[in-house]
């Protein structure tokens, strides 16, 4: 799982734990914050950390995807495409590869009378 997605998931949480730090702050500090600053500075905050984590989740896909060597294969990774369905990532021997589908054969013949 993502970094983003569990920010996301956790939206709320979040939302109301800047908000309590917030008002928590005001409290330790003596200050009285009104409710339309805790509101924009809580939001602006939310944001900036989903900002940031899904430019860390994007960099570190990027990151991934460039420094993969597909000059040999990545060594037990296999890709293959077969009948449009694609297996990325699966290795050569493992089980998930050597998943086979058959359909029945159709008893009743349409069309034909």
């Amino acid at each position: 799982m993502a970094v983003s997605d569990a920010v996301v998931g956790n939206l709320t949480t979040i939302y109301v734990a800047v908000i309590a730090g917030i008002k928590a702050y005001g409290v330790v500090s003596g200050r009285s914050f009104g409710g339309g600053f805790v509101l924009i500075a809580s939001t602006v905050v939310v944001c900036l950390i989903l900002v940031l984590t899904l430019t860390w989740d994007v960099s570190r896909k990027a990151k991934y995807a460039v420094s993969r060597d597909d000059a040999d294969g990545g060594g037990d990774v296999h890709e293959s495409c077969k009948g449009g369905i694609c297996w990325h990532g699966v290795a050569v021997r493992s089980s998930a590869s050597q998943v086979r589908f058959r359909l029945p054969e159709q008893l009743v013949s349409y069309g034909s009378s």
